[in-house]
């Protein structure tokens, strides 16, 4: 895993990229990749590729980047980890194709050259890469299916610019950075920025499972879908799978999800997702690294993690360490958490934490259990929702029919300092797209006229279709779909895409740690997605039932998350909070208006009252 960046000059009229830019941009990414970095350009300039690297296959020289394939045809700059490597690379020699090192990123390439866009389908892992084919004079752009990897794209004059972090970009003088309203919008009603949007109005978050090709002196086209999950959600309802076949798709997935040249830990907290991956890894490997975040304020209390998770490591005779954080320690930490944050966001803060703890004890890679409650069901949203829509159904005649009965009811609710989401319930509760806003939603659009300016507001609110938006993600493919496979779709697609994958990968890569998921796997995905539209997922708990542990301790713990005391720790600095996190969102958008100065010198200001 790494950082990449560059530039490409596809207009003929375009100047040419600015070679002493781009590693400027380059050096601003280096607590992605701490074990080297790289440069390359073209003999004329029109294009230039940059790369940080964190060496986890092939650690030596070799596997350096920007990386060329033998023939000398092709160059990449590449983000992310290809877990079949090993298994493409024999079917690529038995066609010919001849390698020069044992990375994964050099057989990346020879897919490419080999299968056109048809080896990005055969890919099994997580990635972002840009990819130079000097012989057709045409740039490759693509991410992975879920996501997992990030990319942002912004263009200005005739060039394409691209980079892990949107902050990056944002230091482009050529690129529009004004501040996106969308973007601050989405942040209070989220707790985080939605994709497409980045915090700056020229640069975007590319699409994942798509692919996009800009060949020189042509139109720009836009990137074009090689793999989308929703169509995996749409699959025909199925039998669940039996126990043993489920544990054999997950054991295969942690297997692939295991490869590497450097140790490899495991986050593990106290709960049944992280404890299954660990559970696994201990049948694959004769000695696990398990690592446990723990936190001074929950110390004796049912929300401390360490009791369990070293119990479990106990059961599975892990290397096992338990790390405490103080209140002190989170202080020292919290001007670098933010320097590091790519994009405004509530979360990350746990995976940042455990990741400085990873690093401290030489970890890597370390495997999550982050994706398990979107295929198993495990969020409250999967019997929420359908209540919401059921109760709605009883209630249509209360429904307001006009905006304005709508804001005279809602005048009245706050009046009475009725929680908005009650009213909201009248409002939205009647579609599984308004339901799951009601169920994700910090605030909704009605109460953030306490934080935000009128005009921004509206912006904001009118750009951002926030209902259009969620509808269009299951819309057609999944019209005739299970509500449960419904649920899972907008789960992974929504709160996991935009916050648990984008928070994981900056929070652990500014620790220099690979995080890797053996759940959000598009392989594990195929498998589990005909059980799951049959409205009967499969139970997390079977893989337990197996293993080498019993399942009492894990099922008397109620689901809490790996949560952090971040409002303990935040209570004597954030009192502007009229509610919930707005104080904590209030900080983060004053934080983000002045980072760095030359980022903001066209921002427009935005009021917070």
């Amino acid at each position: 895993m790494c950082g990449i960046v560059g530039a490409f000059s596809y207009n003929h009229a375009a100047t040419i990229v600015d070679r002493c830019l781009i590693a400027d941009l380059n050096r601003m990414q280096h607590r992605r990749g701490p074990d080297g970095e790289g440069l390359w350009s073209s003999d004329d300039c029109r294009v230039v590729l940059g790369h940080r690297r964190l060496a986890i296959i092939e650690t030596g020289d070799a596997g350096a980047q920007p990386m060329f394939d033998v023939s000398g045809r092709w160059v990449i700059s590449f983000n992310g980890e290809i877990y079949n490597h090993a298994t493409l690379r024999t079917e690529l020699e038995r066609s010919g194709r001849v390698f020069s090192t044992a990375s994964d990123t050099e057989v990346l390439i020879n897919a490419i050259a080999q299968w056109g866009e048809d080896g990005i389908r055969k890919l099994r892992g997580m990635y972002a890469f840009a990819l130079w084919d000097k012989l057709k004079q045409e740039l490759w752009l693509a991410r992975d299916p879920y996501g997992i990897k990030p990319l942002y794209t912004a263009t200005a004059h005739g060039s394409i610019w691209f980079a892990s972090q949107a902050r990056t970009l944002a230091s482009v003088p050529s690129i529009d950075t004004q501040r996106d309203a969308a973007a601050v919008v989405g942040l209070y009603i989220w707790g985080h920025v939605p994709e497409p949007y980045s915090w700056w109005l020229g640069i975007q978050a590319f699409p994942p499972g798509h692919v996009q090709r800009i060949r020189a002196g042509h139109v720009l086209q836009p990137p074009k879908a090689y793999y989308c999950i929703q169509d995996a959600y749409a699959m025909q309802p199925a039998a669940p799978l039996s126990r043993g076949k489920l544990r054999e798709v997950m054991l295969d997935s942690v297997y692939h999800h295991l490869v590497a040249d450097v140790p490899v830990g495991i986050f593990l907290s106290s709960g049944i997702d992280s404890a299954v991956i660990a559970a696994l890894a201990t049948e694959l490997r004769k000695k696990v690294i398990t690592i446990t975040l723990a936190f001074d304020e929950y110390k004796d209390t049912p929300r401390d993690e360490a009791p369990l998770a070293e119990s479990i490591a106990r059961l599975l005779k892990s290397d096992h360490v338990t790390v405490r954080i103080s209140h002190q320690q989170f202080e020292a930490l919290l001007d670098d958490y933010l320097n590091v944050m790519d994009l405004p966001t509530i979360d990350g803060l746990n995976v940042y934490l455990v990741s400085h703890a990873a690093a401290k004890q030489g970890i890597k890679v370390a495997l999550s259990g982050t994706g398990g409650d979107e295929l198993f069901g495990g969020y409250a949203s999967f019997h929420q929702i359908p209540r919401f829509l059921r109760w709605n159904r009883h209630t249509a005649l209360l429904r307001p029919r006009s905006k304005k009965m709508h804001k005279f009811v809602t005048a009245i609710l706050r009046a009475l300092r009725v929680n908005p989401k009650v009213s909201g319930l009248l409002t939205y509760g009647d579609n599984i797209a308004g339901a799951y806003l009601l169920r994700r939603a910090l605030m909704l659009e009605d109460e953030l006229n306490i934080f935000l300016d009128e005009s921004w507001l509206n912006e904001g609110i009118s750009r951002l279709s926030t209902i259009e938006s969620i509808r269009g993600t299951i819309n057609t493919r999944l019209n005739d779909a299970s509500l449960h496979s419904q649920i899972s779709c907008l789960e992974s697609c929504w709160y996991m895409r935009n916050q648990l994958l984008r928070d994981g990968d900056w929070a652990s890569m500014a620790w220099g740690v690979e995080m890797r998921m053996p759940y959000v796997d598009v392989d594990v995905l195929k498998c589990l997605s005909p059980a799951i539209a049959s409205n009967m997922p499969p139970r997390k708990e079977e893989l337990l039932d197996s293993s080498i542990f019993s399942l009492k301790e894990l099922a008397k713990r109620p689901k809490t998350g790996f949560s952090t005391p971040l409002k303990e720790w935040t209570a004597a600095r954030s009192r502007d909070s009229s509610r919930g996190l707005g104080g904590w969102t209030s900080k983060l958008h004053r934080y983000f208006r002045t980072i760095p100065k030359q980022i903001d010198t066209n921002a427009v200001g935005l009021n917070v009252r």
